[in-house]
């Protein structure tokens, strides 16, 4: 378990943590405008999406089967094991390295989630508008929503639980 020695207060924890998940949610929107423009760009020059590679190609599969695996796995992979990570940070009994330690397994699961997003996206590009992509994409967006940080959410997720609950 990773032991951060920040000590920052809750307080600065919990902005800081806003912050970032704002910031996340920008970029991956700013991602997909530009991947819009690209895509809008290229259909008024040529009349094709930008693309550079086929989905029924090998290298358009490998970008499509990396991206599902990673998003079907990183995301509930990311929401199930910080619960998990969750059940063992709430027995810690210094207050200052349980909210470090929370803190910061909170910033690596919203980390974990938007890059499932921005792969997706990323994919999506690549292989021409290839829809099924952009639909992982919002898998991802709203999966995003759920890792959203607050005060009382932080407390819930922080309380003690049985062990038989949280496995």
């Amino acid at each position: 378990m990773l032991k951060p020695n920040r000590h920052r207060s809750k307080t600065e924890w919990l902005s800081r943590m806003k912050i970032a998940y704002y910031v996340l949610y920008v970029l991956i929107i700013l991602l997909f405008g530009a991947i819009w423009y690209m895509n809008y760009d290229s259909l008024a020059q040529n009349g094709e999406p930008f693309k550079l590679f086929e989905p029924n190609e090998t290298i358009g599969m490998i970008f499509q089967y990396g991206a599902i695996l990673f998003t079907l796995a990183g995301i509930p992979g990311a929401l199930y094991g910080f619960k998990r990570a969750c059940a063992k940070i709430a027995k810690i009994e210094n207050e200052d390295l349980r909210y470090d330690t929370y803190y910061t397994y909170a910033t690596l699961r919203m980390g974990c989630i938007a890059m499932a997003a921005a792969m997706s996206l990323i994919a999506y590009m690549l292989l021409g508008a290839y829809k099924p992509m952009l639909w992982l994409a919002a898998i991802g967006a709203v999966a995003l929503v759920f890792t959203k940080p607050g005060e009382a959410k932080t407390e819930q997720e922080l309380t003690p639980t049985d062990d038989k609950d949280t496995y």
